[in-house]
């Protein structure tokens, strides 16, 4: 019999390792899952530790990070992520009126400025005896304006209006223009039409942007797609507090630092953002001391994902973000 008595205590031991084996794995197992955040795995553990109390010092085989994941729970980063540091630029609906303004008072300081040339001329003819009673300088003649057509490339070079050189040439620079008659026009890119670029008549308010969303003062930004994803919601802390220009919906509010990434511009290239503001007033509106848009160069950008949100058109700060 003392093989039998061997036999049986050799298998004893042989079974009461395999025990502490298992209770082993499965110890490994739990800590692999607490630090992988997977806690399914817990509530097998705490019976396994039930069935075998004292095989196992869960308090001592623990890693002390293990243990304190299993206190706290898994870590989850909520600080949004640095994009970089960008330099803001602005831009706005640049009106047909605005334009003919501004070269009607160009042209009046000209006609001025030759009147009182004509006039000191004549002054000096007169006291030398030289004046001729036929002389009449032509003070009124001002050159017209230069007009080009612009086209809309979708419908085969189709005319949309005549408009001033100086007016297509802002057009084509801030990218979205109001006409005479009231029509909102989005640049449409480069054509082969008689004159380039072709534009589109929009029936939103500011015009769309690149992705075809309407372009919203103070939220959508011009971005490089290929530093900033087109679509994205990014954060810039220095709008905070800033309470940008002009009358609600489109201004008077204090910035909360959201801006969405919907649209691009031909001169858009790198670490830049193109924060469209509106109007020319509002551009203006925005600037710091002396009128100087300094403030915004070399400002930190971060991911907006985490504390900012879309909800249809509306662009704000989630609710409870800090």
């Amino acid at each position: 019999m003392p093989n039998e008595t061997n036999h049986e205590t050799t298998g004893l031991i042989d079974y009461l390792g395999s025990m502490i084996t298992d209770g082993a794995g499965y110890l490994a197992a739990l800590v692999r899952g607490l630090v992988n955040g997977i806690k399914g795995i817990a509530p097998l553990m705490l019976g396994l530790a039930g069935c075998q109390s004292g095989s196992v010092d869960a308090s001592v085989q623990t890693p002390p990070e293990a243990r304190e994941l299993l206190r706290t729970g898994p870590v989850i980063d909520t600080e949004p992520q640095q994009i970089g540091k960008f330099n803001i630029t602005f831009y706005y609906v640049v009106g047909e009126e605005e334009v003919a303004a501004k070269a009607a008072a160009k042209a009046a300081k000209v006609a001025k400025a030759a009147a009182a040339a004509a006039e000191a001329e004549l002054g000096s003819a007169a006291n030398d005896n030289q004046l001729d009673p036929q002389a009449t300088p032509d003070l009124a003649a001002i050159v017209p304006p230069e007009m080009v057509t612009i086209y809309n490339s979708e419908n085969g070079c189709e005319p949309i209006t005549e408009v001033t050189r100086d007016f297509a040439a802002q057009l084509a620079l801030q990218g979205t223009g109001k006409l005479r008659d009231g029509r909102v026009i989005n640049i449409w890119g480069q054509c082969r039409c008689e004159h380039t670029p072709c534009f589109k008549v929009t029936d939103q308010k500011w015009g769309t942007a690149g992705n075809g969303r309407p372009l919203q003062p103070f939220r959508t930004v011009a971005v490089d797609p290929k530093v900033v994803k087109l679509g994205s919601l990014i954060h810039v802390p220095l709008l905070e507090g800033r309470t940008m220009p002009g009358r609600a919906p489109w201004g008077g509010f204090v910035h909360d630092g959201c801006l969405v990434a919907d649209d691009t511009g031909g001169g858009i290239d790198g670490h830049q953002l193109d924060l469209f503001v509106g109007r020319k007033a509002y551009y203006l509106g925005i600037s710091g001391s002396q009128g100087s848009h300094a403030w915004a160069r070399h400002v930190p950008v971060f991911d907006g994902s985490k504390i900012c949100e879309r909800k249809g058109r509306r662009v704000s700060r989630k609710s409870g973000a800090i």
